[in-house]
């Protein structure tokens, strides 16, 4: 009795046995056949935009990561004005996002409030050995470490629409600061088109004017340095580029003049990019980032048929540009490193850059040995090619707090252009915000 228990008991167990493998089976067949969920770590990536096109160009490389990375989806945040302020208030608040823009000028600000990851603690050495030196140095650190790579780079030329300079009776391009003063006017006088435009403000602008008529390099990071605006090439020049707007705009139109300088929003455009794309002026000083700009919403205004470039201007001491290097930076608080590294990596790496700034055009690579690309636009082409004809380029950086005073010295100029205040009570409202900014 018992035995045949024992078999049967048995018998039940392997059947148990064989039904248990069988679903197994399935159970393991069945999440193969099923699509797998892949989790995704999300991160933030903000920037600021030089027009639509900037955004599209973005939102086509981040496409192209998320497809080669699916586990990580990034989130892009477009921030119009106060760039860098807002991104410090976002610190304070504690949503900054994980990945952003830094300007070269900003760039000491951030890494002196301990804000930034150290790149070069995740990255190897032979990577950041890919880019220029000049183009790295404003993101290097006190302590040697480097805290951000930059994306691409630009520089100061002028952009000049040969149609309306034909109309005027002009053939090349201005070569002096004087004479680019003279075209203005020409062309006011005989097109009734404004022949300049220019930014109310913009110390980085004027920069280039004073450097290249004998003032000395501004380095502000000391209360002592405020005597940079003492300076009589500095007083000259800041003299004649307030009069740029004071004379050019509004001393004309005073007297039933078609104004010769003007700023985007006198003809109703939001930027220089704008102003010139729509031929409501006829020169800008202006960056590599406005060439795609221009290629995108302006198509039927052709680059050598309707416009062109020319190196900036000369003035008494030589010919200066500024070059202008954005990085990407990482949130020091960031709470997926890895992935906004990798992110990063790929946005600025030699395949990232040779799609984002080689082929789509964006601005000028900052790796080295890419500017020979076959791809490479030849309007940014034609602007590398100005760089031997430049006493200086000058990276716009000009001390620790390059950023914060810009932004102050930029609004004093601004006040003085409108005729708010007088060029001496600027100049010394200049002088004051050093002083007050290194002081304690």
């Amino acid at each position: 009795m018992y035995k045949g228990l024992t078999k049967t008991f048995l018998a039940l167990i392997i059947v148990v046995v064989i039904v248990l493998a069988a679903v197994a089976g399935w159970f393991i067949w069945s999440q193969a056949q099923a699509p797998q969920v892949v989790e995704k770590t999300y991160i933030r990536f903000a920037g600021w935009s030089a027009g639509e096109t900037e955004m599209k160009n973005y939102e086509k490389i981040i496409d192209l990561f998320e497809k080669d990375n699916p586990d990580i989806k990034v989130k892009y945040e477009v921030i119009t004005q106060m760039f860098h302020e807002n991104i410090l208030a976002s610190f304070g608040a504690g949503v900054a996002p994980d990945v952003f823009y830094l300007d070269s000028a900003w760039a000491p600000t951030f890494t002196e409030k301990g804000a930034l990851l150290p790149i070069s603690d995740y990255v190897d050495q032979d990577f950041i050995n890919q880019y220029y030196d000049f183009l790295l140095t404003p993101f290097k650190g006190a302590d040697g470490k480097i805290y951000g790579l930059p994306k691409d780079w630009s520089m100061l030329m002028l952009f000049y629409n040969k149609k309306l300079f034909q109309q005027a009776g002009l053939t090349d391009p201005p070569d002096t600061w004087d004479e680019l003063l003279q075209y203005a006017e020409t062309i006011a006088d005989k097109t009734g088109t404004p022949g300049l435009a220019i930014y109310l403000g913009g110390f980085n602008r004027y920069v280039p004017v004073a450097l290249s008529n004998g003032a000395p390099t501004p380095v502000f990071d000391s209360p002592d340095d405020a005597s940079w605006f003492d300076d009589p090439a500095v007083k000259e020049t800041m003299t004649w580029y307030i009069n740029l707007y004071l004379k050019g705009k509004l001393e004309r139109e005073a007297n039933g003049q078609t104004p010769a300088v003007v700023a985007p929003s006198d003809v109703g455009a939001g930027w220089l990019g704008d102003a010139f794309g729509s031929q409501k002026v006829a020169m800008v000083i202006s960056g590599n980032w406005m060439i795609p700009f221009l290629a995108d919403q302006y198509p039927d205004f052709k680059f050598g048929e309707d416009w062109d470039i020319a190196p900036v201007p000369r003035g008494s001491a030589g010919r200066v540009t500024m070059a202008y290097t954005v990085a990407l930076a990482i949130n020091s608080k960031s709470e997926a490193p890895e992935a906004a590294v990798k992110f990063m990596k790929y946005v600025v790496g030699k395949d990232g850059q040779k799609t984002l700034v080689v082929e789509m055009g964006h601005t000028l690579p900052s790796i080295k040995g890419l500017e020979e690309d076959p791809a490479m636009w030849p309007q940014h082409k034609k602007s590398l090619s100005f760089i031997n004809q430049y006493t200086l380029v000058q990276v716009f950086q000009f001390g620790p707090k390059t950023g914060e005073l810009e932004s102050k010295i930029s609004d004093i100029m601004a006040s003085a252009m409108r005729g708010e205040v007088s060029i001496d009570e600027a100049l010394q409202s200049m002088k004051q915000v050093v002083q007050e900014m290194f002081q304690g």
